[in-house]
């Protein structure tokens, strides 16, 4: 079977699959980078009623900046510089058969509008034309991201999301399956000429680096790259190679790790009343006594900022909304909780800004704190220390809990700080040592309103080093969320070693 290496299905998740490959409707496959999201698409198309018909597959992250509009749907003669002559774009291209839009969080809003539209009427026009044309394929639309929480955030459309998530499937990281991680390893070597000990040498190292809580960032694609090196070099040194490469990973994406907890499309009631409290807080320490707005005013703009993909809030409706009877006390309100981070004014008006802070986690390594990358997890010994920095664009206060993991056991919470005090736009720095036996770490942030309370500082323990999955881990989550309340959480592992 084709792509059979890198899709290796469980038996559910393959019936459920080829039942929806049967249907016509649109597919939204997620999963992390690697783990199979292309050979997925093309399973699902050669099982489909358009099988024969072309499958024409755009990585949207791949579309030049400014082009995307006319790479999806072609353009007319002079519709732009250098449009010398008409063309079409790739929905013409897979006119009859299947659309694959890997990538899809990609695209910007603009665009989204435009594709959404395509979805809903099957009509389109190029670039420049007037002519709307006909079009007949079927939409499958892939991401490594989370579409929910860019819908929070206001990049990405609830309605397009509604639309392109009729027909789910979710692909799991390839270290939450070692039994799927050996299969896969097994067919790839089914297909290089190594001997059958060299075979099982690599079987057996993959079985090993599987446990590693890192294990395979790069999913598929990273254990295929594994088992076809080991063609080259012994299995030995390209496994220390690996565990290498995995203990320096990091990227650039680490400056901005908090997201708000539990992402739904509409953030909760109860988030809508932590922001509005933040504006009650901030308006309340006006420069003149009348800058001050009541709670139920602080709660109404809160709930219009933070509406589904909100459309700016005009600085006529601000006033409306916070009762103010004159553009001075307007002007002192909007100032205020601009400064603090809360809103940010844009052309047509005023605009939520969501989350109100952000996190990283270092790590020390040869005299020098290094943030570790998005999705990296810290490889610490006993004894080494782990820093955390948090920024927040409000006044809060912050409180930080260490979640243990063991294996066979519930999560373990220990408070390491409650109630600490966060000034607007000043980092806050916390350093964490590490003791006891070694296991994987949950450090969870949980930034609420401005209080005060006093903290103590706890000592972890755990005897066996193993990775959670992801039911643990939220398990984790809403301990601290049964703690505090709703708010805004920020999440890093850390990978505890036994020994110095």
């Amino acid at each position: 079977m084709k792509h059979k290496a890198e899709l290796d299905l469980d038996p559910e998740l393959t019936r459920r699959t080829l039942k929806l490959a049967m249907m016509d409707d649109d597919v939204l496959i997620t999963g992390p980078s690697g783990s199979g999201k292309s050979a997925l698409a093309w399973w699902i198309h050669e099982r489909s009623a358009r099988r024969g018909k072309r499958f024409y597959p755009q990585n949207c992250g791949a579309i030049p900046k400014g082009l995307e509009e006319s790479t999806l749907f072609g353009h007319e003669r002079g519709a732009f510089t250098h449009a010398l002559q008409t063309k079409d774009g790739i929905v013409k291209q897979a006119d009859g058969g299947t659309l694959f839009l890997d990538e899809i969080g990609e695209l910007p809003l603009a665009v989204q509008v435009k594709l959404l539209t395509l979805l809903q009427e099957r009509t389109y026009r190029r670039v420049g034309g007037v002519d709307d044309l006909h079009a007949s394929f079927r939409l499958i639309a892939a991401t490594n991201r989370d579409l929910l929480e860019m819908c929070n955030q206001g990049h990405f459309r609830e309605d397009l999301y509604h639309r392109i998530n009729v027909l789910p499937i979710a692909l799991d990281p390839l270290r939450d399956d070692p039994e799927r991680a050996s299969r896969i390893a097994a067919e790839i070597l089914k297909t290089l000429p190594l001997s059958r000990e060299r075979a099982a040498d690599v079987l057996a190292a993959v079985g090993r680096l599987t446990d590693h809580p890192a294990a395979w960032p790069g999913n598929i694609r990273e254990l295929g790259t594994f088992v076809k090196r080991c063609q080259l070099d012994k299995v030995e040194d390209v496994e220390r190679w690996i565990r290498a490469e995995w203990a320096r990973r990091r990227t650039p994406e680490s400056a901005d790790r908090l997201t708000a907890f539990a992402p739904s499309v509409s953030p909760s009631l109860d988030d809508r009343r932590r922001y509005a409290g933040m504006i009650h807080d901030l308006a309340a320490r006006g420069p003149r006594p009348k800058a001050a707005v009541s709670r139920q005013g602080s709660q109404d703009l809160a709930g219009r900022l933070l509406d589904v993909f909100p459309e700016p809030l005009s600085l006529d409706d601000v006033q409306a909304v916070l009762g103010a009877r004159d553009r001075r006390t307007l002007d002192n309100n909007v100032d205020l909780l601009e400064r603090h981070g809360l809103i940010r004014t844009v052309a047509r008006g005023v605009v939520a800004v969501w989350p109100p802070a952000t996190s990283a986690v270092l790590g020390y390594r040869q005299g020098t704190w290094i943030p570790a990358g998005s999705g990296e997890i810290l490889s610490l010994a006993s004894g080494d220390r782990v820093r955390i920095e948090v920024t927040s664009r409000c006044a809060g206060r912050l409180s930080v809990v260490l979640v243990t993991h063991r294996r066979g056991d519930s999560p373990a919470p220990s408070v390491l700080v409650e109630g600490k005090a966060l000034i607007a736009s000043k980092p806050t720095v916390l350093e964490i040592e590490l003791h006891g036996a070694g296991g994987i770490e949950q450090v969870l942030l949980h930034v609420g309103p401005s209080a005060h309370r006093s903290g103590h500082l706890v000592e972890p323990t755990l005897d066996e080093a193993i990775m959670p999955d992801s039911a643990a881990l939220e398990e984790g989550r809403r301990l601290v969320l049964a703690r505090w309340g709703h708010g805004w959480l920020a999440e890093h592992l850390v990978f505890h070693m036994h020994g110095g």
